[in-house]
């Protein structure tokens, strides 16, 4: 991700955050942001067209608000408008993201990866979400992926923090240190 989008993002979805907690709207208003960004990247047309400068600001309002009239909040349509006022839709997936983190963080929850070799059983899921959750002493939000590129064993992300227990990673480990004799 571009951090210097990330960062002006961010300012949005704090100010959004605290405005949708106002409203006690803050998973309605996550969900609209986040369909609001999955209907924009669905169609690359629409995204040239959203994001293309010498289209006045006043159609791209009108063909949002076509959009998404009547399934979106006042909150999330005034944001759109925002957006559109500063030539800043380009940042709703920055915005989502950001957003997203931050109502976690409020809700202490910590969002992580786990990649596999192959598919898990439901039961040993359950348990390393069961294991994290009780050690980090937050609640886990757990996406589990298929990586058969690992050979075998796991490999878990928690933000900047990667933990590396498969078997492609420990043979790489031995390959670096041989290589360093």
């Amino acid at each position: 991700m571009n951090t210097e989008l990330q960062g002006i993002a961010s300012k949005y979805a704090e100010a959004v955050l605290e405005l949708a907690i106002n409203l006690k709207q803050e998973e309605k208003v996550l969900d609209e942001i986040k369909l609001i960004s999955e209907v924009i990247a669905s169609d690359r047309e629409m995204t040239i067209i959203i994001n293309h400068p010498s289209i006045d600001t006043k159609e791209k309002k009108a063909f949002l608000s076509s959009l998404f009239n009547g399934k979106i909040s006042d909150l999330s349509a005034n944001l759109i408008g925002l957006l559109a006022d500063k030539r800043r839709l380009d940042l709703i997936p920055f915005i989502e993201h950001g957003y997203r983190e931050l109502l976690n963080k409020r809700k202490n929850i910590v969002s992580a990866t786990l990649s596999c070799s192959e598919r898990l059983p439901d039961s040993s899921v359950a348990n390393i979400r069961a294991q994290l959750a009780e050690h980090l002493g937050k609640t886990l939000e757990l996406d589990v992926q298929v990586d058969s590129s690992l050979i075998g064993g796991v490999v878990l992300k928690m933000g900047d923090q990667v933990i590396d227990g498969s078997l492609k990673g420990q043979l790489k480990a031995l390959e670096k240190a041989l290589l360093s004799v």
